[in-house]
């Protein structure tokens, strides 16, 4: 009977028992594997406390940064309440003594204003397209007029002229009316005779013509001019300026003669140029946007006029200077005698009475600053005015609101980061035996529990509201977490401030190191990023990590070769015993 075999070869399983033999040898490799798993675990898991810490720091800087500037003194946060505030409101800095204002407002303060002391563009003459008119907003289409109740319509095609319009009019026929225009103004004059009820519009006219001609709210005026008696006229001159021309080579229609290639003036405390591509448009909209101006600037089509309105209030002239050329007094801003204010009627400044002072306080603005009412740290906004010889009143307090809420942030980030530190310390959790870290958050808590010296009233965080659990309660049994009773700590601080703030962030004039202050020095030397508790024990799992990722590829180098070596050793076997299938089969034929 000859020996069977299955398989290439011998037929064994050698691949088999060569992957056996290297997975028995591997139990180093995954305890060296394991424990890198392990390690960086521990890494994730101590990034987590430290941003906890990270956090908790935040929070005391809050508190702490008192020390730093008065502007981030939260125990000097001062807040204003009114009692109408559609009257008057306050704001206050933290140098603002507590108190209560009466305010009494007899006039609010009013902007200056300026305007051209004459028409600034060239008036219509009837040779013009009408498209052309209102600074491109004309519109082609029909208008109408009603002649004792019967309508007359007239259609606007696109190239009509003025003029042309004036001819239609004049050419329907209707007896006793004539259109025309005098000194930039459209008329219409009628014959009562012939005439004796007019009226100009209907809610079916496609075209803008009336307002364009100003003439939608003309009423008819009595004229001795044989043969009419009555003429409508265009409440204002049509103006035919095109802001969006040059101004200096004529495209803008100005009525000034620019002999200049440019034009400097100044408006406020800034200087502006007029260069020969300067159009109206970019002129306004640079005047507008330059804040050091101080003005809002406006060309009026109706009054053929530039309309500048000073930004602030009060009885305050707005600046006007020719530097370079007169463009100014070409716009009626500045007389040829070099007169500024003729063009400007000056706002009025606003009267008050401050706390029963039976004298004015006259303010150039809307905006009373403490240099003007003499109530440090108090800025007053007015709105409008109080009723004749009543006052409202003005509150200005003590805002404790951002402290409480800081103090609330910081208990919570507190808790959160001594609760962290005891989860993941704890029996079978990944920083099990760091005993830095839980000698860390001893000391803590026992700083949270500390009495400060040189207290008398308030020298622990428990007599302002603040509790927590008993020193020395171990992390197996379990701790308390900070609690803030906030009555208690506004009732303490309304009756010792400056104990309280001592307390928490101490006082360098005494020698008191309040509590925030001890914390926020434990903190910060943790988290040092050269000598602190986590970079120290980071660099130590990193070093570790690295080491493990050294041993693991040394030793997968050598599973490699024993696995070459096995698999050559069990080739080899697999061939001789081939070799003695094929010569047993030899003999088996003989």
């Amino acid at each position: 009977m000859s020996l069977q075999f299955s398989g290439l070869g011998s037929g064994l399983p050698t691949q088999e028992w060569v992957t056996a033999l290297i997975q028995a040898e591997s139990l180093r490799l995954i305890k060296y594997q394991t424990q890198k798993s392990d390690t960086q675990a521990s890494r994730t898991v101590l990034n987590t406390v430290e941003s906890k810490f990270s956090s908790l720091r935040s929070s005391i800087e809050k508190l702490t940064d008192a020390k730093l500037a008065s502007t981030m003194d939260l125990f000097e946060k001062k807040k204003s309440s009114t009692s109408d505030e559609t009257i008057a409101t306050a704001s206050v800095s933290t140098n603002a003594a507590i108190q209560k204002i009466d305010l009494e407002i007899e006039s609010l303060a009013t902007s200056t204003t300026a305007q051209s002391l004459f028409g600034i563009g060239q008036v219509m003459d009837g040779s013009e397209t009408f498209l052309d008119l209102a600074n491109g907003d004309a519109e082609e289409g029909t208008f109408s007029f009603y002649i004792d109740g019967v309508k007359q319509e007239f259609t606007i095609e696109e190239a009509d002229t003025v003029n042309d319009i004036i001819d239609d009019i004049n050419n329907a026929g209707i007896t006793g009316l004539q259109a025309g225009i005098d000194s930039g103004n459209f008329e219409i004059k009628l014959d009562d005779a012939e005439i004796t009820d007019f009226v100009m519009g209907s809610n079916a006219d496609t075209s803008n013509f009336l307002n364009v001609m100003n003439l939608s709210t003309s009423t008819g005026e009595v004229i001795a001019e044989d043969p009419y008696d009555t003429v409508y006229r265009s409440v204002d001159t049509v103006s035919k300026v095109d802001t969006t021309g040059a101004i200096l080579d004529g495209s803008a229609n100005l009525s000034g003669t620019f002999g200049q290639s440019s034009y400097t003036f100044k408006i406020g405390g800034s200087e502006f140029t007029v260069d020969e591509n300067m159009n109206l448009q970019d002129l306004l909209s640079r005047i507008n946007s330059d804040d050091d101006a101080g003005v809002i600037a406006s060309f009026d089509f109706k009054e053929n006029k530039l309309n500048i309105t000073s930004e602030d209030a009060g009885k305050t002239a707005i600046n006007f200077e020719d530097t370079d050329g007169d463009f100014l007094q070409q716009m009626g801003l500045i007389t040829a005698g070099g007169d500024s204010l003729s063009s400007q009627t000056l706002g009025d400044n606003a009267k008050v009475y401050i706390n029963g002072s039976a004298e004015v306080l006259e303010v150039n603005s809307n905006t009373i600053t403490s240099d003007i009412s003499g109530i440090t740290g108090v800025t007053i906004d007015l709105k409008t005015l109080t009723e004749a010889g009543e006052t409202i009143s003005i509150n200005i307090e003590q805002d404790t609101d951002q402290l409480t809420s800081s103090v609330e942030d910081f208990i919570s980030k507190f808790n959160a980061a001594i609760n962290e530190i005891d989860k993941e310390t704890s029996s079978g959790q990944e920083l099990k035996g760091e005993y830095s870290l839980i000698s860390l958050r001893n000391s803590l808590r026992t700083m949270a529990t500390d009495m400060v010296d040189g207290l008398s009233t308030y020298n622990s965080f428990g007599m302002i509201g603040i509790s927590t659990g008993e020193i020395g309660t171990s992390i197996e049994e379990g701790t308390k977490a900070l609690e803030f009773d906030k009555d208690a700590f506004m009732e303490a601080l309304k009756e010792n401030p400056n104990e309280v703030k001592a307390l928490l962030i101490g006082d360098s004039n005494s020698g008191v190191t309040g509590i925030f202050e001890n914390l926020e020095i434990k903190v910060e030397n943790s988290l040092d990023p050269v000598n602190g508790y986590f970079a120290a024990r980071e660099d130590s799992l990193d070093n570790l990590i690295s080491s493990l990722d050294s041993t693991i590829l040394r030793e997968q180098e050598r599973l490699d070769k024993r696995e070459d070596y096995l698999t050559a050793k069990f080739n080899r076997m697999d061939q001789y015993i081939s070799q003695m299938q094929s010569q047993q089969s030899s003999l088996a034929m003989l």
